[in-house]
């Protein structure tokens, strides 16, 4: 007997993570203008109005996505939306990343929102959301997102084949990004810790990672800025402190350049949506 050990599946394994950054549910009135998170979200809709107050508009694509009670809306990360939602919604509300290692999710390119009806699934989570202190519901949310991600990229082409090929040349820089990288972090510091000139090393990072390096240090600027916000009690002056941005008001500006909302506003939507009344 012959045993194959898939070397090649176990390595790529190691690399994936699925980070559950957030999960909500409620009813929290909001219109916000080109929005965009660094992280992918899942909305599920339990409860409307009945008339079409509520939508998120695919700004890529230019479709219009009403919000309706059975429906679930994926929306990647990095992905431009108008999004507009009533009092009178009601839903569920998960954030989260797909990574294939750090700073680069598997939905960075996807390019579109998608709108599915699946009113057994939004009833399930909805009960879900009320067993979160057990262990076999964070099982279930992570296959239910999985089973997700799973139908979402059946149709893709494999654009992200390169990355994962290629990720091993900038490891040391990822490392450092992680762990160290903030508002001082520049495009010619990490062109000097891979002994390259600034314009070789950015060319090569844009062909190799499909993004320039300017745009992954905001990316992943607005992945930490995120995560510290959601902590309760965080103040956007501190966050924006340890992120080494030379003032709130620079910090706030980057913030809402990329987001398309200020931080407190973020602060203010994915605090108080738990604080809201359930159906």
């Amino acid at each position: 007997m012959t045993i194959e050990r898939k070397k090649k599946l176990l390595a790529l394994h190691s690399f994936l993570h699925l980070r559950l950054v957030h999960a909500a549910v409620g009813s929290y009135p909001i219109y916000f203008r080109k929005n965009s998170m660094p992280v992918n979200r899942l909305l599920m809709v339990f409860a409307d109005s009945g008339s079409n107050d509520s939508e998120v508009h695919d700004l890529n694509l230019g479709n219009l996505l009403p919000m309706r009670s059975g429906f679930l809306y994926f929306i990647p990360c990095n992905h431009e939306i108008d999004i507009r939602l009533s009092e009178k919604l009601f839903f569920i509300s998960l954030q989260f990343n797909l990574d294939l290692f750090y700073g680069f999710d598997i939905f960075k390119s996807y390019g579109k929102c998608v709108m599915l009806r699946n009113p057994k699934l939004v009833a399930e989570v909805k009960k879900l959301m009320n067993r979160e202190d057990e262990t076999r519901t964070l099982c279930r949310i992570n296959e239910i997102i999985f089973n997700l991600c799973v139908f979402l990229l059946s149709g893709e082409s494999g654009e992200t084949r390169n990355e994962k090929l290629n990720w091993y040349k900038y490891e040391d820089i990822l490392d450092f990004l992680r762990k160290s990288g903030d508002a001082t972090t520049t495009v010619e510091k990490l062109a000097d810790m891979n002994k390259m000139r600034q314009d070789v090393f950015s060319r090569n990072f844009t062909r190799d990672m499909g993004t320039t390096p300017k745009d992954f240090i905001s990316n992943i600027l607005m992945r930490k800025a995120s995560e510290m916000l959601l902590s309760p009690g965080v103040s956007v002056r501190k966050v924006s402190a340890e992120l080494k941005f030379s003032s709130e008001y620079y910090f706030s500006r980057f913030f809402k350049k990329h987001s398309g909302m200020p931080p407190k506003s973020f602060q203010k939507l994915n605090h108080e949506i738990n604080g809201t009344s359930k159906q």
